[in-house]
C-alpha cells in the first residue's frame, strides 16, 4: 500500500492489521522511529482533531513535520495544490496528509506520484466523498467495546447526505460485515447513494436495539439553500437524548467525529455519559494514525 486514500483500497485482513498495530501502540511506550522521513499536514479546511492526532502520530514516530495552514498557503497566491505538494516533495517531504473541499484530489494526487514508493498521500478529508482514517479510528473504537461485528446493529444519524465519514464508515462495514447498519436522516438528508446499510427518516425505527450509536455533526456550511432544515425541528425529531437513547440496548455505546454541536444533535448528558465513547476516539486517532504511518513506511 502506497497510499492511503479510501477504504475500499483495502482489504478485511488488511484492515485488522492495522487496528492490531493501533492496539499495540497504544498499549507500548516503545515505538518505531522514522527519523529519515518527513510529514506535511496540508490542511485547507479546519480543523483540530485530525491535524493534532496527526501532528502527534509524527512525533511518536520520530518522524519531524511541517504544518501547511488554508490562511498560510501559497494558493493564497493563485498557486495549485499540485504545484504545492511538488516544491514540498522537492523540499524532502515525502508524507503528505491532505485535507481539501476538492473531491478526489487526493486520489489525483497520487495518480501524480504512481507507485514510485517515495510519496505518500493520506487522505484527511476530501469534500463530502471520504474521510478513511476518521473510519479507522472509528472501527478500533468500535471492536475494544463489540468485538463480534457480524452480531451488531450499528446506527449513523445525522447528516447522511453530505457526511465523508458516513460515506467511509458504509465501506468499512460492508467490508467487515456488520450484522446491521441503518443510516438515520431527514429525507432531504438521505443519500445520494447507499453503499451499505438501509435508510429511515424514523429516529426510533433507526436506533432501536442498537448497539452502537454514530452522531453526525449538522453540517450547516455545506447546506445548500433547498436542503436546510429547521433546527429546532432536526431537535425534537433527531437529538440524541437520554430518553431516545432509550430505545437502543442498554450497553449501547455512543461515538461522534466532532466537532460536537451540544444541544443539536446530541445533549450533553449522552455526549459526557457513562455510554459515551466520544473521547476515547479521539484518544485512538492518535494511535491508528500512527499505524496507518507505520504501513506506508513498509514497518
Amino acid at each position: 500500500m502506497n497510499h492511503f486514500l479510501e477504504i475500499s483500497q483495502l482489504s478485511h485482513h488488511q484492515l485488522m492489521h492495522l487496528v492490531t498495530r493501533a492496539r499495540h501502540f497504544k498499549n507500548s511506550n516503545t515505538y518505531p522511529a522514522f527519523p529519515q522521513c518527513r510529514l506535511a499536514n496540508l490542511f485547507y479546511e479546519n480543523s483540530t482533531r485530525t491535524r493534532v492526532s496527526f501532528e502527534l502520530a509524527a512525533h511518536h514516530l520520530s518522524i519531524p513535520l511541517v504544518n501547511l495552514s488554508q490562511g498560510n498557503s501559497s494558493e493564497n497566491k493563485g498557486e495549485v495544490i499540485e504545484d504545492t505538494v511538488r516544491t514540498l516533495a522537492a523540499m524532502g517531504i515525502n508524507l503528505f496528509v491532505i485535507r481539501h473541499k476538492q473531491e478526489g484530489l487526493q486520489q489525483s494526487l497520487a495518480s501524480h506520484f504512481g507507485d514510485t514508493n517515495t510519496i505518500h498521500v493520506i487522505n484527511a478529508g476530501d469534500g463530502k466523498h471520504a474521510h478513511p482514517t476518521q473510519a479507522m479510528l472509528d472501527l478500533m473504537t468500535i471492536l475494544e467495546s463489540k468485538p463480534s461485528l457480524s452480531q451488531l446493529k450499528i446506527a449513523i444519524v445525522g447528516n447522511i447526505r453530505h457526511s465523508r465519514v458516513a460515506n467511509s464508515l458504509q465501506c468499512l462495514f460492508s467490508i467487515m460485515g456488520v450484522g446491521e447498519l441503518t443510516l438515520v436522516a431527514p429525507a432531504i438528508w438521505f443519500p445520494e447513494v447507499v453503499h451499505f446499510g438501509r435508510v429511515t427518516s424514523s429516529l426510533r425505527d433507526g436506533i432501536s436495539d442498537a448497539d452502537v450509536i454514530i452522531c453526525l455533526r449538522v453540517q450547516h456550511e455545506r447546506l445548500l439553500d433547498d436542503e436546510q432544515v429547521d433546527r429546532r425541528v432536526y431537535r425534537k425529531d433527531y437529538a440524541l437524548t437520554s430518553s431516545t437513547l432509550g430505545y437502543a440496548k442498554p450497553d449501547a455505546i455512543v461515538m461522534h467525529p466532532g466537532p460536537v454541536n451540544r444541544g443539536m444533535e446530541i445533549d450533553c448528558d449522552v455526549a459526557d455519559g457513562p455510554q459515551s465513547c466520544i473521547l476515547r476516539q479521539v484518544a485512538n486517532g492518535v494511535f491508528m494514525r500512527m499505524a496507518i504511518i507505520e504501513s506506508l513506511l513498509g514497518g
